[in-house]
C-alpha cells in the first residue's frame, strides 16, 4: 500500500507539474492523536485567489472535525483523498472526464464527485474557473463541517453539477451617514467576516453607493480619497492628506477582500454636483448648496463641472485600478441640471473610452434620455443600463402588471420603454428593498426563485439589492453615532449582517441555481434552533417574509415610492381618510378602494383582487404565521437569543398583517360612505379601523 501511495504522488506531478500536497497536521482541539483520520488534498499550486480562498476554507473545516492533512508521496496512506482543479489537464479534469461526467462550461460552473482513488474514498472539486471551485469548495466544507460522523468527511457531500442561472448576483450598500460608512470602512474584519458570508452565499457582486440623498456627503466622491492637481480650488472641506490616503487605502483594502472571495466591486457615482433640494436627505440643517462648509465637496461648479469630472474621474480609475466597474446616476438627482446632461455625459463617455475602454458601466435608466445611451453605445463603451425593478421598494416577485398611472409614459422604474429591438444592451434589474425590508428578518425562498426568473427578462443575467439596515441612519447628522438595530442585552451576532444570514443565502444561492435543494437552509435552521423549532421557525419566517412586499403592491400610497420615504414595516400609512385613496402599486392586478366602493355601489364585477380579498389574504397569512410560532418552545429563548429575536420578528409581521387585514376593509367602507352618505358604511369602517389600530397597538 505504501508503494502505491508514493506512485500516486508521483502520478501526480506529472500529470499536473509541481502540484501543491498541502502538508500540516491539524487536529481538533489541542492534542494531536494518530486516531483521527488522515486527508490528503492535491491541488495545483497556482490557484487563482478565490480558489485559494475556498480551497483554505475547506481545509479549516477539516481542521474543526479533528482531521489531518497529510504530505503524498508519504510512507502512511491517507484514509481520504480530495482532488480539486480547475483545467481540463489537472488530476480532477482528468476524473471528471474518466467517468464520463458533463465538464462544465461556462463561468463559476462546478462539479462535485464521490468516487475511489486508488482504493480510498475520494471527492473531486472541479470548477469551469476559480470561483467555480471556491463555490464547490465550500459547498464541501459546509458539508464536512455538519458530518455526523468524525470518522467520514464526505458524508454528506452531495454530487451536484451546477452553473449560475443568473450571471451577475450583487448586493448594494449606501454611504448615507458618514459615521455610519466609516465605522466599516475602516474595519478590516467587518468585510473579511461579511465577504466571508456574502462568498457562501455565491454573492459575487458589491456595489459601492457614493452620494443619494445625504447632504452633500460625497457629492462627489472624488475628494474624499484624492486632490486633481489641475483642480485646486476643489476640496473636500476638513480633510487633510493623511485622511484622504487613510480613506484609499481602506477602500483599496476592502475590494481586496472582496477579489479574494470572487466578489467584483463596482463604484456607483451618484452625484456629481451639490446643489441641494433632494440631495439634502431630509437631514436637519442639511445645506442648501454653495456652502463652503466642513464635510462638503466645495469649488465644483456649474462652469468647471464637466472638466472637473473629467479629471477626477480619469485619477480615481488609476487610484483604484481595483475598480470592476463603474455605475452613474444620470438625471438631476446627481445634481446635473436637464440642459447639462447630454454634453456632461459626452465628456465623460469620452474619457471612459479613452481610460479604461473595456470597463463596464451602468447607466441608471431614471430619465435617462435615448440620446445619451446612443452615445455611450456609438462610442463602443460596455454600457447597460439599470432599471428599479418595483419602484422603489421591494414589491411582488415579478414585473409590474401595470404601473402606477403617472409613471407610465417615463423611465422612473421597471422597464418602462427599455425593451426595443433589435436589442443593443443588456438591462440590470435593481431591487430597491432598503425602503422595505430595512429591519425586520427576511426569508422567502418562493420569491427569490420567482424573482430570478423575471430577472431573465430581455436576456437580463444581473440583478442587485440592497443589503439589509441598508438605509441606517438615513436622515441622521454625519457625525451622528451608529445606532445598533438591537439592543445590547439583545444581541447575538458580532456584526448586524449576520443576523440576516438566511436574507443573503436565499439571495446568492436561488439566483445562482433555482433548484438548490432546501436543505441547504433547513440544515441551518436546525443547527441554529434545533430540528423542531428550527422548522417552525423557518416556516413562520418565509411566510412572515410574504407580509411587506403584498403591503406595497396592493396596500401601499405611491406617495411612499421613495427609498428615502417610504418605510412598510413603520409607517400607518396616515389617517384612513388619506390611505382609503391609496392606489396601490400594480393597478392592473390590485383594485383600489376607491374603485372597489364604486364597484360595489354599481354591482360591477372584476377579475382584480378587491381589497377585502387582500385583507382576508393578510389575515390568513398572520394565522398561518402564528400557528407556527405557538409550535416553538419558548423555554430556551432566555439563552437562544436568535430564537428570541426571530420568534419577535415574526410576531410583528403578523400583527402588521392584521392591521391591514382589518385596514383595507375599513377603506373600502368608508370610500362607500364617502359615495352614497350610507351611515352602515361609516359604521363598518369605525370598527374596523379600530381592529387596525388594536393590531398596530400590538406591534407597539
Amino acid at each position: 500500500m505504501t508503494s502505491r501511495f508514493a506512485s500516486i504522488g508521483r502520478l501526480s506531478l506529472r500529470l499536473a507539474p509541481r502540484i501543491l500536497l498541502a502538508a500540516a497536521i491539524l487536529v481538533k482541539g489541542a492534542e494531536a492523536t494518530a486516531s483521527f483520520p488522515v486527508v490528503a488534498i492535491v491541488a495545483p499550486p497556482t490557484l487563482d485567489a478565490p480558489a485559494r480562498y475556498g480551497m483554505a476554507k475547506l481545509r479549516d473545516a477539516l481542521a474543526a472535525r479533528g482531521f489531518r492533512l497529510a504530505t503524498l508521496p508519504s510512507p502512511t496512506p491517507p484514509d481520504f483523498v480530495i482532488i480539486a482543479g480547475t483545467t481540463a489537464d489537472c488530476e480532477a479534469g482528468r476524473l471528471v472526464h474518466e467517468r464520463n461526467a458533463p465538464v462544465p462550461a461556462g463561468p463559476e460552473a462546478l462539479v462535485i464527485r464521490r468516487l475511489h482513488y486508488h482504493g480510498r474514498p475520494a471527492l473531486v472539486l472541479y470548477g469551469s474557473d476559480a470561483r467555480g471551485l471556491m463555490y464547490a469548495a465550500l459547498d464541501a466544507a459546509e458539508h464536512v463541517a455538519s458530518a455526523s460522523r468524525a470518522s467520514d468527511p464526505f458524508e454528506r457531500v452531495r454530487e451536484i453539477d451546477e452553473k449560475p442561472f443568473l450571471a451577475e448576483r450583487g448586493v448594494s450598500m449606501y454611504t448615507m451617514q458618514r459615521a455610519y460608512f466609516e465605522s466599516r470602512l475602516f474595519d478590516e474584519r467587518y468585510w473579511q467576516k461579511y465577504f466571508d458570508m456574502l462568498a457562501a452565499s455565491r454573492i459575487n457582486s458589491f456595489v459601492v453607493i457614493f452620494g443619494y440623498e445625504n447632504g452633500g456627503f460625497m457629492a462627489p466622491p472624488y475628494p474624499y480619497f484624492f486632490d486633481v492637481d489641475e483642480f485646486p480650488g476643489v476640496r473636500f472641506i476638513g480633510l487633510t492628506a493623511a485622511d484622504q490616503e487613510r480613506h484609499r487605502s481602506a477602500f483599496k483594502r476592502m475590494m481586496q477582500l472582496a477579489h479574494e472571495r470572487g466578489i467584483t466591486v463596482t463604484a456607483a457615482i451618484w452625484d456629481h454636483i451639490y446643489r441641494g433640494g433632494v440631495q439634502t436627505g431630509g437631514i436637519p440643517g442639511a445645506p442648501k448648496g454653495g456652502e463652503r462648509l466642513p464635510g462638503l465637496v466645495w469649488g465644483v461648479t456649474g462652469d468647471n463641472l464637466a472638466a472637473y469630472t473629467k479629471a477626477a474621474l480619469r485619477r480615481f480609475l488609476q487610484v483604484f485600478p481595483e475598480v470592476d466597474a463603474i455605475q452613474f446616476r444620470m438625471h438631476e438627482e446627481s445634481g446635473l441640471k436637464p440642459e447639462e446632461k447630454v454634453g456632461f455625459w459626452h465628456e465623460v463617455f469620452t474619457l471612459i473610452k479613452q481610460a479604461k475602454p473595456d470597463m463596464r458601466i451602468d447607466l441608471r435608466a431614471k430619465d435617462l434620455p435615448d440620446e445619451v445611451i446612443d452615445d455611450a453605445l456609438r462610442q463602443g463603451l460596455a454600457a447597460r443600463v439599470s432599471t428599479k425593478f418595483w419602484m422603489e421598494q421591494m414589491g411582488l416577485p415579478f414585473h409590474p402588471t401595470h404601473v402606477n398611472p403617472q409613471n407610465q409614459k417615463d423611465r422612473r422604474h421597471g422597464y418602462a420603454d427599455l425593451l426595443t429591438y433589435p436589442q443593443r444592451y443588456r438591462v440590470h434589474w435593481q431591487l430597491w428593498s432598503g425602503g422595505t425590508t430595512r429591519l425586520f428578518l427576511w426569508g422567502d425562498p418562493d420569491y427569490v426563485r420567482r424573482f430570478a426568473g423575471a430577472a431573465r427578462l430581455y436576456g437580463g443575467e444581473s440583478f442587485e439589492i440592497n443589503e439589509m439596515l441598508a438605509t441606517k441612519m438615513l436622515g441622521e447628522p454625519h457625525t451622528g453615532k451608529p445606532i445598533d438595530s438591537l439592543t445590547p442585552a439583545a444581541r447575538y451576532y458580532e456584526s448586524e449582517y449576520d443576523r440576516y444570514w438566511h436574507f443573503y443565502q436565499l439571495w446568492g444561492r436561488l439566483t445562482y441555481d433555482p433548484d438548490t435543494p432546501a436543505t441547504v437552509w433547513e440544515d441551518e435552521f436546525t443547527k441554529r434552533f434545533g430540528p423542531d423549532a428550527g422548522r417552525h421557525l423557518m416556516t413562520a419566517q418565509h411566510l412572515a417574509s410574504r407580509v411587506l412586499p403584498r403591503i406595497v403592491a396592493a396596500a401601499y400610497r405611491y406617495a411612499y415610492f421613495p427609498t428615502t420615504r417610504g418605510w412598510a414595516e413603520m409607517k400607518r400609512q396616515d389617517d384612513l381618510p388619506t390611505f382609503a385613496r391609496l392606489e396601490g402599486t400594480d393597478t392592473q392586478q390590485f383594485m383600489s378602494p376607491a374603485d372597489a366602493a364604486r364597484n360595489l355601489l354599481s354591482g360591477t364585477g372584476s377579475p382584480m383582487r378587491w381589497p377585502q380579498q387582500t385583507g382576508r389574504w393578510f389575515a390568513d397569512t398572520a394565522d398561518a404565521i402564528t400557528r407556527e410560532l405557538d409550535q416553538v418552545d419558548l423555554a430556551g429563548a432566555s439563552t437562544n437569543k436568535e430564537l428570541r429575536s426571530t420568534v419577535t420578528d415574526c410576531r410583528m409581521l403578523a400583527a402588521l398583517a392584521r392591521y391591514y387585514a382589518s385596514r383595507l376593509p375599513a377603506a373600502v367602507a368608508y370610500n362607500v360612505f364617502k359615495e352614497s352618505g350610507d351611515l352602515h358604511a361609516f359604521d363598518a369602517a369605525l370598527t374596523d379601523e379600530s381592529r387596525a389600530i388594536d393590531a398596530w397597538r400590538a406591534m407597539v
